[in-house]
């Protein structure tokens, strides 16, 4: 009677039970199954708690901790093939991965993470409207500006001097009206340029290429001064009475030089553009 009656076993390899309620393990009758051995790291950073852990498991995928998702993934995917083949290093992988993507979902949920952007793509912004005259007064407010003194000296004896010349020589008013143009150019296009090198000779030591858009504002300048000098020599000259022939030419090769030194002293042409 004192011997045991039949065993029936509920989970093989742990728990046999008697009729009588008492729980006998039976190592002769139930073999023992020996436990697959876990990766170093995934038993460390199973042992560690809080900041800890999550520290080791950024340092196991090797990446920061303001890493974003996607940067979080590329490092996963790219030391998962490195190590394809090793199971305990691929399982400590995708516990390392499991915990930083975990912390990201939690911060995200308590709304510590901010957005990179300053606006969202999917925010209606407000629509900044600007009245078409600021800019016309922003570019004007670059362009004008007063000359210095060196600068006038300068400009003002060879410009007054080419406006005089048709009055003395009428017949050289032509040759005057193109020297004119050409030194008018170069005073308002080169104004707050550096002079240009020159060697022991007086030679030019170099070529710089032209600017595109000042050389643009050059040539308007001057062809608006051209078109105002002609109107302007035209009226003066209609109301005299008994005007000599010619008086309107002169006129205007004296206006056209007198034009261009007041565009050349008191216009930057490359700084609204600098």
């Amino acid at each position: 009677s004192s011997a045991p009656a039949r065993v029936d076993m509920l989970a093989p390899g742990l728990l046999l039970f008697a009729p009588s309620g008492m729980v006998v393990f039976s190592p002769t009758r139930v073999p023992a199954i020996a436990a697959a051995p876990r990766p170093r790291a995934t038993i460390a950073l199973q042992a560690a708690d809080g900041d800890e852990a999550l520290g080791l498991a950024y340092r196991t995928l090797g990446i920061a901790e303001d890493a974003t998702y996607d940067e979080i993934t590329e490092a996963h995917i790219e030391l998962s093939e490195r190590y394809v083949g090793d199971s305990p290093r691929l399982a400590a992988l995708d516990d390392a991965m499991e915990r930083v993507v975990n912390e990201i979902m939690r911060r995200r949920l308590r709304g510590e993470m901010r957005p990179k952007v300053a606006d969202s793509p999917w925010d209606e912004r407000p629509v900044q409207r600007e009245m078409p005259w600021v800019p016309i007064l922003i570019f004007l407010r670059k362009l004008i500006s007063p000359p210095g003194f060196d600068y006038a000296k300068k400009v003002l004896p060879t410009m007054l001097f080419l406006a005089f010349v048709p009055w003395v020589a009428p017949r050289a008013a032509a040759t005057a009206g193109l020297i004119t143009y050409m030194c008018g150019f170069g005073f308002i296009y080169n104004r707050d340029k550096e002079d240009v090198p020159r060697d022991e000779f007086g030679q030019i030591g170099e070529i710089r290429p032209y600017e595109t858009q000042p050389l643009y504002l050059t040539c308007a300048l001057m062809v608006g001064v051209h078109f105002a000098s002609k109107a302007l020599a035209k009226r003066l000259v209609a109301r005299l009475v008994g005007a000599p022939d010619g008086l309107e030419s002169i006129l205007k090769a004296s206006l056209v030089p007198l034009g261009l030194t007041f565009c050349a002293l008191f216009t930057r042409v490359s700084k609204p553009f600098a």
